[in-house]
Formats: structure tokens, C-alpha cells, sequence
């Protein structure tokens, strides 16, 4: 698959024109696109690891692995979890975690974040927590 790119303002027209066909906007952002295979399970990792300090569990009431996969609903307990979280924070519990759940997200939880990714990320992740630039 080829990438493409287009501009803020076009994303936002095709998204209006989804959503106004819709009741329900199918069409999110990942935030993990554009990222090599080991930053993703990085990422990933650094999610459920946030999930889990946070106390949110799968359906089953069960801890995350953290084994970097995050899946689909209805059957990922990550996205599971992902989606619980999504519903503490007011944000259409999708599963999926991208901006909107990063926007909507408490300072505090943003701290946590910030703090799993970098134990979970590479030495870049590390340096640049450290360094207080994430």
C-alpha cells in the first residue's frame, strides 16, 4: 500500500462529508502510523502499560499483556480496555487510540502516559522524556 498525504483541511472535508453520511464517524486516526514496526509495538506496549497503571481492564476484568498488540474490537482485549478508558474521558469508545483520546485525556494521565512510553520506547523515547521534550 502506498502512503499519501493531504492537508488539514481536506482531511476535515472528508471526514464532514463521513460523518454527515453516517451516524457514526468509522473513519479515525491511528497515531501509530507512519511509524516503523518496533516503534509501533513500542507504542503499543507504552498504551497498555498506561491502561494497566490506570486500572482499566479488558472485558473479562483482566490486566493487559504487554505484548505491543493492540487489535480491534470486539475481540482485542486491549482495544477492549482502550475503549473503557475512551468512556471515562467522554471520548466515542472506539477502541481505537488516536487524537481524540489524546485530546481529551486529563494533564494527570498524560503524565502517566508520558512516562510509559518512555520506559517502553527506544533511547530517543528515554532522552527526550528526560529532557522533558515529550
Amino acid at each position: 500500500m502506498k502512503p499519501f498525504r493531504i492537508d488539514e483541511s481536506e482531511k476535515q472535508r472528508i471526514l464532514g462529508m463521513h460523518e454527515g453520511a453516517t451516524k457514526r464517524q468509522y473513519l479515525k486516526e491511528d497515531v501509530s502510523q507512519g511509524m516503523t514496526d518496533i516503534e509501533r509495538y513500542n507504542y503499543q506496549r507504552g498504551v497498555q502499560c498506561f491502561l494497566n497503571k490506570k486500572g482499566v481492564r479488558d472485558n473479562e476484568g483482566n490486566e493487559l499483556k504487554l505484548d505491543g498488540s493492540i487489535g480491534n474490537l470486539p475481540k482485542s482485549k486491549s482495544a477492549q480496555a482502550i475503549a473503557r478508558y475512551q468512556g471515562m474521558i467522554k471520548v466515542t469508545p472506539d477502541g481505537v487510540w488516536g487524537d481524540d483520546t489524546m485530546k481529551a485525556m486529563p494533564e494527570a494521565d498524560k503524565k502517566i502516559f508520558k512516562d510509559c512510553i518512555s520506559e517502553y520506547g527506544d533511547l530517543f523515547d528515554k532522552l527526550f522524556h528526560w529532557l522533558g521534550w515529550d
